[in-house]
C-alpha cells in the first residue's frame, strides 16, 4: 500500500511549520500525562472541526467521534462500547471536569435515520442501520406539522438533548452531575454560519454570543 502524496505534503508542511512553531508545547506535553479541560464527543463529520472552532492547542481537548454524535442508553450500551469506554477513561481516569455533546447542521447521520425511521430510505446496511436506531426516543418527538428541513434541524438538537439525558442513565456519570464535579454541555454548529447554539437551563437552544 502507497501513502498518497497529499498526506506526505500535508505532513512535510505541518513538520516545518505548525509543529515547529509549538515545538516546546510538544516537547511539554511529551513528558507529563495529558491533561485536558473538557472532552467533545462530537460527529464523524469532516466538516467539524472542533480543535479550531474553539481554539484548541496540543492536549486541551479529549475528543470521541462517532456517527450523529450518540451517547447511547444504558439499554443501547453494546451498541458502541467504544464511546462508554471513551467517556468512562475520560470521567474516571483523566478526571475531566467538562463533558460536550456537539452536535451540528446537515448531518448526515441524523438525516439518514430521520428517512429510514420515517420508511422514506433503508438501505442494506448492517452497523449503519443497527446505530442509528439508537435515534428512535428522539424521532418520536418531532412535531408532526413542522418542514422536513425543519424536522431533521429539529433531530439534530432533540439527539443532543436525549443524548445528555442518556448520560445521566449511567451511575458513575450521574454521581458526578449530582456532585458537581461534572459540567454537561450540549452545543449545536450550524456550518454554513458558523453560528452555536447552547442548550440552557430551561432545555431549549439558544445562540451562543
Amino acid at each position: 500500500m502507497e501513502i498518497p502524496k497529499f498526506l506526505i505534503e500535508r505532513y512535510q508542511f505541518w513538520k516545518e511549520n505548525t509543529f515547529k512553531d509549538y515545538k516546546d508545547i510538544y516537547q511539554q506535553a511529551s513528558k507529563t500525562r495529558q491533561k485536558p479541560i473538557a472532552m467533545i464527543i462530537t460527529c464523524c463529520d469532516s466538516r467539524i472541526l472542533e480543535n479550531t472552532i474553539f481554539g484548541g492547542s496540543v492536549g486541551d481537548y479529549f475528543i470521541h467521534r462517532n456517527i450523529a454524535n450518540i451517547v447511547p442508553s444504558i439499554n443501547d450500551k453494546s451498541q458502541n462500547i467504544q464511546t462508554l469506554s471513551a467517556i468512562e477513561y475520560a470521567l474516571k481516569v483523566l478526571k475531566i471536569r467538562n463533558l460536550i455533546i456537539l452536535g451540528h447542521s446537515n448531518c448526515g447521520g441524523v438525516e439518514y435515520s430521520y428517512k429510514t425511521l420515517d420508511k422514506k430510505n433503508v438501505n442494506d446496511f448492517e452497523y449503519i442501520n443497527q446505530w442509528v436506531s439508537c435515534l428512535q426516543k428522539s424521532y418520536k418527538n418531532i412535531p408532526n406539522d413542522f418542514s422536513e428541513s425543519e424536522k431533521i434541524t429539529f433531530f439534530e438538537q432533540e439527539n443532543i438533548k436525549q443524548s445528555i439525558k442518556n448520560l445521566s442513565e449511567y451511575d458513575f456519570v450521574n454521581k458526578l452531575i449530582n456532585e458537581n464535579k461534572l459540567n454537561v454541555i450540549g452545543l449545536w454548529y450550524q456550518i454554513n454560519s458558523g453560528l452555536i447554539k447552547f442548550l440552557d437551563k430551561n432545555n431549549s437552544f439558544i445562540d451562543l454570543d
